[in-house]
């Protein structure tokens, strides 16, 4: 416990005072006391009491005008969710069709959503972040419609995509102990490098890797970027479900047919190997499974704020002050006259 005003306690020196001269008889006491009958037995035992009960009152009182509070404490708000990060293709191939059907099926995901928190990242040549992870639907819907095809590059970097939805998902716990780039870096090799090892180490000893998935949406054909296994690789290691929606897209994509044949596959393997599934939003029964499947995970706490504060105390010692205070005044006014 500390004291807000802790000087205020050197009001307790001039009371000290005065209850030795109270009790010393050296100080005249209450007036109405003096023209009683000298009470006798238990009423005489009582009645004597009067004084320190009186300054029992003072005392707490001054301690409650001290502000006492408890030392600092972190505070959650807390809810029983799921975190998930949606990554949806903006590139040139996903113009008119794709992106439309697409932006249906998120929107109707969104709508499930009320107790999870939801991010939205988007993806082309380029990556970015256009949501943090939220609950407020309203606020995904609106940045859902803004969203439109070859927003951040004509090209399809389905594993930058992946990546930046991970960095979402753990933007808090990063902090300054891990970096984007260089975890990036880090994921980017043939084996997940020291880097990439010590943050997934981090995150299991904070134990912040339970109920967060990724789904992606895409025309599932990437042509530029890292290749979508290398973070998907690093999502498997944390235990961390993705999954991608498919569907067929609205224009060419510049990739030979049986190149992007080769490249959806490899997609495919390494979703399946995190745990994930690879769906075709043209099969309407798939997406519903889709749907189905998400919501059949176990919800876990989510810790929404954390706040550091302080608890008031000064109420206790206020209602013991206010409790003696009406005890002395029943001894000396009441009690005294009792027969």
């Amino acid at each position: 416990m500390t004291l807000a005003n802790p000087l205020l306690l050197l009001l307790l020196i001039p009371f000290a005072f005065l209850y030795y001269f109270w009790r010393e008889k050296k100080f005249l006491g209450y007036s109405s006391l003096s023209y009683v009958k000298e009470p006798v037995g238990f009423k005489r035992t009582v009645t004597r009491l009067n004084k320190p009960v009186f300054f029992g009152a003072v005392f707490f009182a001054i301690v409650a005008i001290t502000h006492p509070q408890t030392r600092y404490y972190q505070e959650e708000t807390a809810l029983q969710g799921r975190e998930i990060a949606l990554s949806i293709d903006t590139s040139f191939s996903m113009t008119g069709t794709a992106i439309e059907t697409i932006k249906k099926i998120v929107g109707d995901f969104i709508k499930k959503r009320s107790n999870d928190l939801v991010s939205i990242t988007i993806f082309g040549t380029d990556a970015a972040l256009i949501v943090v992870p939220t609950m407020e639907t309203q606020l995904l819907k609106k940045s859902l419609e803004r969203v439109q095809a070859s927003q951040v590059g004509y090209q399809t970097s389905i594993g930058e995509g992946l990546f930046t939805s991970l960095a979402a998902l753990f933007e808090k716990e990063m902090g300054k102990q891990f970096t984007i780039k260089e975890l990036r870096n880090s994921i980017n090799k043939e084996y997940l490098a020291d880097y990439a090892i010590s943050f997934v180490k981090e995150m299991e000893k904070r134990q912040v890797l339970k109920n967060k998935l990724i789904v992606l949406f895409t025309d599932g054909i990437y042509n530029i970027g890292i290749s979508p296994t290398r973070p998907l690789r690093l999502l498997k290691r944390m235990g961390i479900k993705a999954y991608v929606v498919a569907v067929k897209a609205s224009d060419v994509t510049g990739v030979d047919p049986e190149v992007a044949a080769q490249h959806i596959e490899e997609l495919k393997e390494a979703v399946e190997s995190t745990g994930g599934r690879y769906y075709h939003a043209e099969n309407f029964e798939e997406v519903a499974s889709f749907y189905d499947e998400i919501d059949a995970r176990e919800k876990d706490k989510i810790v929404i704020e954390t706040v550091v504060k302080r608890k008031d105390l000064y109420l206790y010692p206020l209602l013991a002050s206010i409790v003696l205070l009406f005890t002395a005044i029943f001894m000396e006014h009441v009690w005294i006259r009792i027969p």
